[in-house]
């Protein structure tokens, strides 16, 4: 597409038709980044951590299912019986 860069106060701009910018999911924010002499658009995450607490309540309860055979209680050690009095 062949566009013309455009005066927006002191900086410049493009215009970029709607149809393009859904073929791409870009909704509202964008990465911009320059590689060699070309300038790369890329839609923004700007929720990172998006279902970080969905998956750290399954790994919590897969951990808690499994929680007797991941504990270590009953290894013995030369510390427990030599510092602790029990």
């Amino acid at each position: 597409m062949l566009t013309k860069i455009r005066r927006i106060g002191n900086s410049q701009g493009i215009l970029l038709s709607k149809t393009m910018l859904d073929q791409v999911d870009i909704e509202e924010y964008v990465n911009v980044e320059i590689k060699g002499n070309a300038i790369m658009i890329f839609p923004a995450n700007i929720n990172p951590r998006e279902g970080w607490a969905e998956q750290f309540r399954l790994a919590n309860n897969d951990a808690a299912a499994d929680e007797d055979e991941n504990l270590m209680n009953d290894v013995p050690n030369a510390f427990d019986d030599s510092e602790w009095t029990w």
